[in-house]
């Protein structure tokens, strides 16, 4: 049986796997991680720690051909200014999701 725990550390969290019988043999394995949250300004360790625990668990997130597919990500917060720069890189990713979404309407089934 495995067992994925998780608890408070100063800096985050850590995350505990306990597999008490390794590749059906009978033998115990414990990996810990440690995800460091407190220096995490663009929220990619806690990202990770979502997606990995997402993994452990076995839990179906969805696959990129499915029509539903949990996503984790981190965007601006409603009352964020972003710099211009900022600003022009998210037009440009916006103009190609556009485009990709575009090509779906001359598209026949």
């Amino acid at each position: 049986m495995v067992v994925v725990s998780v608890e408070p550390a100063d800096n985050g969290v850590i995350k505990y796997i306990i597999d008490d019988n390794i590749n059906a043999g009978g033998g115990e394995h414990m990996s810990r991680v440690v995800y460091d949250l407190e220096n995490d300004q663009d929220k990619s360790a806690l990202i990770k720690f979502i997606q990995d625990l997402i993994l452990d668990l076995g839990i179906d997130s969805g696959t990129e051909a499915d029509e539903h597919m949990l996503s984790v990500k981190s965007d601006w917060g409603d009352k964020y200014k972003p710099t211009i720069k900022e600003t022009k890189e998210r037009i440009k990713l916006l103009e190609g999701e556009i485009k990709r979404l575009s090509e779906y309407l001359n598209y026949e089934f």
